[in-house]
């Protein structure tokens, strides 16, 4: 494969409606479930090149945990508004505008947007990409503006759940 696409939904955040939605922390569960996502993926994630993250607290939070295994620097993370419930369409658009120089890219977010994503490239029909996990995908292409539907390829899936003891 020459590209990779990591597809990161938040974990598990707070449903206190003293929170505006935006501003959702990440719940203990949440905390817990990214803690074991970042030790799972010590072992199975290639170097990342650039993150792009949403700018909602609980994706902020969830990335923060990740990145206590994966590493990236601050100059390689991008955080940004429009990625905030953005939509399947809006996130395609944004993968085709990546530059070819990186190999994986990282992605934070939220459904539905996610889930549709991660069905548009495989052709699969997820119902609901879990809180907290991690699609994987990965293209034969030299240039991510090549993408385009049902052409990735599953590389791992792996859902919170399937970690715990």
């Amino acid at each position: 494969m020459t590209k990779i696409l990591s597809i990161f939904r938040h974990a598990e955040a707070e449903n206190d409606l003293c929170f505006r939605d935006h501003e959702r922390p990440l719940s203990r569960n949440g905390v817990a479930d990214a803690g074991r996502m970042a030790e799972h993926l010590t072992s199975v994630v290639a170097p990342v090149d650039m993150v792009f993250c949403s700018d909602a607290k609980r994706t902020l939070e969830t990335l923060q945990i990740l990145n206590q295994t994966l590493l990236i620097g601050a100059e390689h993370i991008i955080t940004d508004s429009n990625l905030y419930l953005a939509s399947s369409t809006d996130l395609i658009a944004r993968i085709e505008a990546l530059s070819g120089e990186w190999q994986h890219v990282a992605l934070v977010g939220h459904n539905p947007g996610l889930t549709s994503l991660c069905n548009f490239y495989t052709g699969d029909a997820l119902c609901d990409l879990p809180t907290g996990s991690h699609y994987c995908v990965g293209f034969e292409i030299d240039d991510w503006r090549a993408s385009s539907r049902s052409m990735g390829v599953l590389l791992s899936f792996t859902a919170p759940q399937q970690l715990k003891p």
